[in-house]
């Protein structure tokens, strides 16, 4: 059994990250990182198997945490994956992995150096709608393809830090990056420039 912890009670922390790993054999919660003490208590009830710390270095003291899921704006995540890797945890971040190439290349090494997993998550990969156009494609019903194109179809204003560039990177990065990913998944084909 792998214990993780996730860090972060926001949106995805609620709805992605403290409930689809448990659907997998051999996960089990065992922590959720918030500081804000009303979220904490919201934390505690939704998860009374949980333990609830209240900053990352809290929950590294807790060796029984293999794995530390970041659910956390876009602009910590290059720290705080590094100062999970260094405790010889395995990390998870929600998409979108850093801010630019140098801080991912960074986190990479730091992986490396450690001998830990690190892993980047896309939600979006699971969605009906790209699943049913993937079986299409594998299925060969289409051909080869040779275009993509993804188009938001209704995004409202970014509310709390998505709406500030300097935690999210902006719409690019916070869509982009889904985009980018389904691209890669459905074209079987290696990256030939940027």
């Amino acid at each position: 059994m792998i214990k993780f912890g996730v860090v972060g009670y926001g949106y995805s922390g609620r709805a992605f990250h403290t409930y689809l790993p448990t659907l997998a054999t051999g996960l089990e919660l065992g922590g959720i990182t918030v500081r804000n003490p009303e979220v904490q208590k919201a934390a505690a009830a939704d998860h009374p198997e949980a333990r609830i710390f209240d900053s990352l270095e809290a929950m590294l003291q807790d060796d029984s945490i293999q794995l530390v899921i970041l659910a956390t704006p876009h602009n910590t995540h290059h720290a705080l994956s590094i100062q999970a890797m260094n405790a010889g945890r395995h990390v998870v971040t929600d998409k979108v992995m850093a801010m630019n190439a140098p801080e991912a290349e960074e986190m990479i090494a730091v992986a490396r150096q450690n001998k830990v997993m690190l892993s980047v998550f896309h939600n979006r990969r699971w969605d009906w709608d790209y699943l049913t156009v993937k079986q299409v494609v594998e299925s060969g019903m289409l051909g080869e393809p040779f275009l993509y194109h993804a188009a938001i179809a209704g995004y409202g204003a970014p509310r709390g830090w998505r709406g500030v560039k300097a935690q999210s990177a902006g719409i690019m990065y916070d869509w982009g990056a889904h985009f980018m990913d389904q691209a890669l998944q459905l074209v079987p084909a290696p990256v030939e420039s940027v």
